[in-house]
């Protein structure tokens, strides 16, 4: 991935950095990273900052191996303004950081959202792949963890939990996984964790009892990972990839708590080849009643889901919803009744030639009227973004788009529970962003026809997508089949 690897030098040992954070509003978020990945590839990642506090901040950043040992500290050189945006390559813009594996933490005086690019794509040799993830605030961990969707060798996905201590002593972990039906189907002692400290579970090789089931029949469960002495905040993320058709990779963060309600604003059903599959997890200690409704008006029949049970929702299979490059793009939202669901949603090419293109984002419960867009694409190394906003209140508005620059762009009726898809290139209508571009944004709601942009109530959620095409710039068609696709869900203003 250029986008990340052009300034980094090669990795000598072929673990990924994983780093996660998130808005810090005057202390300190916890970031996992990897203690021997499972996935295939070399890796490497950038670091996207986005000021969203009210002054500019120096944050300060402070990478931990696993074992807990600090063994670099960062901070840029020029506070990052209010509203601006910075990357970091790593390791080459940490001084003293060797190439490796780390965890890490952030501090500042003001809030930041963060996300995290991480890719083999521009290694000499395949597996080229890409994921990203959102950060993980102090204020969102919790002593227990629900990971939706878990895969071992199910129709070609495997997957692994990255787990980080959050806390001031050490955990130690347990795990439980359940099935569609909300039965336990395994328990696994994950043992010891320090202080800062982060290690990585692949699934395939984990020892659970009874040993977890595989294949297209029972590889998909959940799990909940809690530490046993019950008060250890715990933050973490899963990795998910697949070995064929093609290489593909893709990452989530785990939840520490669950919504009554929450949103998937991009689902797809042959759309230029993509489809998607949404996963829910019951979070509570009661069975809920839950009910998923489409933008076109479809909504499943109600369904049961077990304390901690999750069942998926692959949308090509459900024959009322639109397919095509025309209509095979919409949105749902999800109700939980008598409880609390999280979500997840994953993407790739289901149809068509064989293609590694392979994403999963967080279905958010938390609805404002702006939400922060951390990183923003147009032709930078071979990039694109697509910022997908969704109106999830009951009237119609406009979406306006800002940019760090203060450049801004509107969108006009979006409808309740409809969505507009924000594309930055260079073939877009209205694009105000030059080629070579990475910055941040922010989408927020604004009163129809109003001028200038006046301020609406009608609360949204957005999520955001990398990729690559022929014609945008920078773009490398030599690694093919490759993954370049990496998807983050934006954060409440």
């Amino acid at each position: 991935m250029r986008l990340v690897l052009h300034r980094i030098t090669a990795f000598s040992i072929a673990l990924a950095l994983i780093v996660c954070w998130a808005a810090i509003g005057g202390g300190t978020a916890g970031a996992q990273g990897q203690s021997g990945t499972a996935a295939p590839g070399v890796w490497a990642s950038a670091i996207n900052l986005q000021n969203v506090g009210n002054a500019a901040a120096t944050p300060t950043i402070t990478f931990y191996d696993v074992n807990g040992t600090q063994k670099a500290q960062y901070s840029p050189s020029q506070a990052i303004a209010k509203n601006g945006s910075l990357s970091l390559f790593v390791p080459s813009q940490i001084s003293g950081l060797a190439a490796g594996q780390f965890s890490a933490v952030v501090s500042s005086v003001e809030p930041f959202q963060v996300s995290v690019n991480t890719a083999s794509t521009n290694n000499p040799t395949p597996p080229w792949t890409a994921f990203a993830y959102e950060g993980i605030g102090s204020s969102q961990a919790g002593t227990k963890l629900y990971f939706p969707g878990l895969y071992k060798s199910y129709f070609s996905f495997d997957s692994e939990m990255v787990i980080q201590n959050a806390g001031d002593a050490t955990a130690n972990l347990t795990a439980s996984f359940y099935n569609a039906a909300g039965a336990k189907i395994a328990t696994a002692n994950l043992g010891t964790l320090t202080k800062n400290a982060a290690k990585t579970f692949p699934i395939a090789t984990l020892a659970a009892t009874p040993a977890l089931p595989s294949g297209n029949t029972g590889g998909i469960f959940g799990a909940v990972v809690t530490s046993t002495q019950g008060n250890i905040p715990l933050v973490g993320i899963a990795n998910l990839w697949r070995t064929s058709p093609a290489n593909g990779t893709a990452s989530y963060n785990a939840a520490a708590t669950g919504s009554s309600v929450i949103y998937a604003p991009s689902l797809l059903n042959n759309y230029f080849g993509f489809a998607t599959a949404l996963t829910v997890q019951n979070v509570s200690a009661a069975t809920v009643t839950v009910l998923i409704t489409y933008s076109n008006g479809y909504s499943v029949p109600q369904f049961s889901l077990a304390p901690f049970a999750t069942r998926a929702f692959y949308q090509p299979s459900d024959t009322h919803l639109p397919s095509g490059n025309t209509n095979g793009v919409f949105s749902a939202k999800v109700v939980a009744n008598g409880g609390t669901i999280v979500g997840l949603v994953s993407q790739s090419i289901a149809f068509g030639p064989a293609n590694g293109s392979f994403a999963s984002y967080n279905m958010p419960g938390t609805t404002t009227p702006a939400v922060n867009i951390s990183s923003v694409l147009h032709g930078y190394f071979g990039y694109f973004t697509a910022v997908t906003v969704q109106n999830t209140g009951n009237t119609t508005t406009d979406v306006l788009i800002t940019y760090a620059n203060g450049q801004t762009r509107r969108f006009t009726n979006v409808g309740a529970n409809k969505t507009v898809n924000i594309l930055h290139l260079d073939s877009t209508p209205g694009e105000v962003l030059p080629n070579n571009t990475a910055t941040s944004a922010v989408v927020k709601s604004v009163k129809p026809g109003s001028n200038p942009p006046q301020d609406d109530t009608a609360t949204l959620v957005a999520v955001l997508q990398h990729g690559t095409a022929p014609g945008v710039n920078g773009n490398d068609p030599s690694h093919v089949p490759s993954d370049y696709l990496l998807s983050v869900t934006g954060s409440p203003k």
